[in-house]
């Protein structure tokens, strides 16, 4: 037996809390912004305070670069 499908919605905002989450079905577009603002090193290496995409999944890998962009960021020391 299948599990139910998840809620894309809440699968994303349980997977990236430190970035607010929705959907906006009248324009069919996802979208996420920062609750913190961007360091002067994650905007120098392209980090983005502000992200839409039109479905679910391309967000999640936007999401998940910006999550490794940070990272690296923060990792670099610089």
């Amino acid at each position: 037996m299948n599990p139910p499908p998840q809620d894309p919605l809440a699968v994303l905002r349980r997977t990236f809390p430190g970035w607010y989450i929705d959907h906006d079905a009248s324009l069919g577009r996802w979208i996420a912004m920062r609750y913190r603002p961007l360091t002067t090193q994650e905007h120098k290496a392209g980090a983005k305070y502000f992200l839409q995409r039109a479905c679910p999944d391309r967000l999640t890998t936007a999401l998940t670069d910006q999550a490794e962009l940070t990272r690296r960021t923060r990792t670099s020391g610089s």
